[in-house]
Parts: structure tokens; C-alpha cells; sequence
């Protein structure tokens, strides 16, 4: 299994300890080991606002599956969100040591302080409860710097926005 494969893989099954990044030059796997027919979507990474498009690709591990963030082929970071064991039951945040940076996150709509661990050098960003140590979601990307990370690879993490009621009327719902 080559170093590529063996990433995904890893990151697809959750398995999160011994993480040392995304190779920096990882493109969409085709042919046989392609990512297949998932849901496609555009956004944007970091506080740049970055363009992207991802494709969603199926995992066992991580609820809905896994997002493969990309720019024309070319694999930005995987995100996935609520990891489970085989059991169904929610996974522990793995013992990384001491992240590069700890950055504010959200559970849906409700804020996290100090929930996002941040180890750039490795590639692997944990959004974690702080209160009881499940893991929420991860981003795994290419080592690189934190700043690197915040600017140009980090998805969203705004809770969604409360949509006006469909009377016009402007209350929430």
C-alpha cells in the first residue's frame, strides 16, 4: 500500500494516532481506487476565504461519511465530523501530546472554547469537547505552519446561520 493510500485509509477508518500528514502532493485517487460517485460541493478554506470543491466518500468511522476538500484534483485537507467505533460508540481524542495552537470551535450552534487542538506539523487539526474529551471532527492536511492552516486550510467552523420564517415576517423559527 503506498504512502497516499495508506493515509486515507487511515484517516477514513478514524485512526488518528501516529497521524504525520497528508503527502503535499496527494491528488484525487482514479481508476480503481477512486473516490467514487459521493456528493459534490464548493466552498471556501480559512480566513482567505480559499475556493474549493469537496467530494464526500464513504467511511464507516466518521457519521455521513468524510469530506475530500480539493482544488482541481489536488487534495487540500479530509474533514470528518462525530468519528464512532465499530460498536456505534463515540471515539476519545487521541493523546497527540501538546497541540501548536488551540483555537474556539462550535457543537452545532453552541460555541467551544479552546475545542479545536491544532498540530500543524503533523497535519491534523481535532475539534474536541473540552469537557469531556470526544472527539467531534478532524481535518487532516499537509504538515505545515499554523498560519498556514488558519489562512488558507481550515473549513468553517460558523454555527449555521437561523433562517427567517418563511412568512417574512423575520422572526426565527
Amino acid at each position: 500500500m503506498s504512502a497516499p493510500d495508506d493515509a486515507l485509509r487511515r484517516f477514513a477508518a478514524a485512526d488518528l494516532t501516529g497521524w504525520r500528514g497528508l503527502p503535499a502532493d496527494l491528488a484525487l485517487p482514479t481508476g480503481d481506487g477512486a473516490v467514487g460517485d459521493g456528493a459534490l460541493g464548493d466552498g471556501a478554506l480559512g480566513d482567505e476565504r480559499r475556493s474549493a470543491t469537496w467530494i464526500s466518500a464513504e467511511s464507516e468511522a466518521w457519521e455521513g461519511g468524510l469530506r475530500i476538500w480539493h482544488d482541481d484534483g489536488s487534495v487540500l485537507a479530509l474533514e470528518g465530523h462525530d468519528p464512532v467505533d465499530a460498536a456505534g460508540a463515540p471515539l476519545a481524542a487521541p493523546e497527540l501530546g501538546e497541540p501548536d495552537t488551540v483555537l474556539d470551535t462550535f457543537l452545532g450552534r453552541l460555541p467551544l472554547a479552546r475545542g479545536e487542538l491544532v498540530y500543524a506539523a503533523l497535519g491534523l487539526a481535532l475539534r474536541v469537547n473540552p469537557e469531556n474529551g470526544l472527539l467531534l471532527g478532524a481535518v487532516g492536511f499537509a504538515p505545515t505552519t499554523v498560519e498556514e492552516y488558519r489562512a488558507r486550510l481550515r473549513p468553517s467552523v460558523a454555527p449555521p446561520r437561523r433562517l427567517p420564517n418563511q412568512l417574512g415576517c423575520g422572526s426565527e423559527q
